[in-house]
């Protein structure tokens, strides 16, 4: 399931996914207001997107939340009225526009008030999505642990959804005390973290079925000001995996983490490394996934590792699940 943010349609059209390597497609993002009413940004409908997918024999889904855009959600779940007008609304642009179904990115449930609420809209909303013939599909991408993850009754909910996607990226950032790895496969020096392997054994603690469980690859990386791994720092930013390669290119080195199982690059005055997943990084992980009898990836996101008209990583992900 690769995400495809609507904000980047102008630089990443329609004709440049590579579908052959995709089941799903997750059109991100729309969203709730705390009325239950759905928005949809300008520029959101993509017609063609749609059709391509379908052609391709791709699911496409419509994805609703998202970092920073979740604001609404607590205010439509509170009540049964808001609740229903959100779901009607949702179903009704699913039909409209062809969707396949609903994925739910709320991050991120936070307190009792809305882990009661949340249950009774994610029940109320799979009823709904299931009256279709055949049902439109309903996934959530949920946090990597249970500091959030505590607030979601996976045990109670886990026949509502097709899938549960663990967003296994963003274990360090501007967020972390110290820096780290994006995405590692592996937990080293203690690292309280977490890392890929982490989060499926919690999935595992969470009886999280395997053909529902879905966990992530980033096309992206992130910076930290200072050294190395596991330090201090001031400032991380976000880079894509097409912005990391121009950094590579540029004369960084490259270091490959034996324990985590990614790599990073460091500047040549080592005042600052790069945290990313390469080719080598995706491979291990689509064979740790395979091992594990995980159903799949999510992908964020697909315009990330597009380079010359090749989808770089995406590729290494198509020829692992052929």
């Amino acid at each position: 399931m690769g995400y495809y943010p609507s904000w980047k349609q102008d630089t990443f059209e329609h004709s440049k996914v590579n579908y052959r390597y995709l089941t799903h497609i997750a059109h991100a993002f729309t969203k709730p207001d705390s009325d239950g009413n759905l928005i949809i940004d300008e520029g959101y409908i993509y017609p063609e997107l749609v059709r391509e997918a379908h052609k391709h024999g791709v699911k496409i889904i419509m994805s609703t939340g998202g970092w920073e855009r979740c604001e609404g959600f607590p205010g439509m779940a509170s009540s049964a009225e808001n609740r229903e007008r959100f779901i009607t609304q949702v179903v009704g642009f699913c039909k409209k526009h062809n969707y396949d179904g609903v994925d739910i990115d709320w991050e991120y449930v936070s307190d009792q008030e809305e882990q009661k609420n949340f249950v009774l809209f994610i029940e109320e909303l799979s009823k709904a999505l299931k009256v279709f013939n055949p049902p439109l599909q309903l996934s959530m991408a949920v946090p990597s642990g249970h500091f959030w993850g505590r607030w979601i009754n996976y045990e109670e909910l886990i026949d509502e959804f097709d899938y549960i996607s663990f967003m296994t990226y963003d274990y360090h950032g501007q967020w972390s005390d110290h820096s780290g790895h994006n995405s590692p496969l592996y937990t080293c020096n203690n690292d309280p973290c977490g890392s890929m392997n982490d989060t499926y054994s919690y999935s595992r603690l969470r009886k999280v079925p395997k053909d529902k469980l879905l966990l992530g690859i980033p096309f992206y990386g992130r910076s930290f000001d200072c050294e190395g791994l596991y330090q201090k720092f001031q400032k991380s930013q976000y880079y894509g995996y097409g912005e990391v390669m121009k950094f590579f290119r540029s004369g960084w080195e490259y270091v490959w983490d034996h324990c985590a199982k990614v790599p990073y690059l460091r500047n040549p005055e080592r005042t600052e490394i790069i945290c990313y997943d390469d080719e080598r990084s995706v491979f291990l992980k689509c064979k740790f996934l395979k091992e594990k009898q995980a159903s799949g990836i999510i992908i964020w996101d697909l315009s990330e590792d597009y380079s010359q008209g090749t989808s770089v990583l995406l590729d290494v992900v198509g020829k692992e699940f052929k």
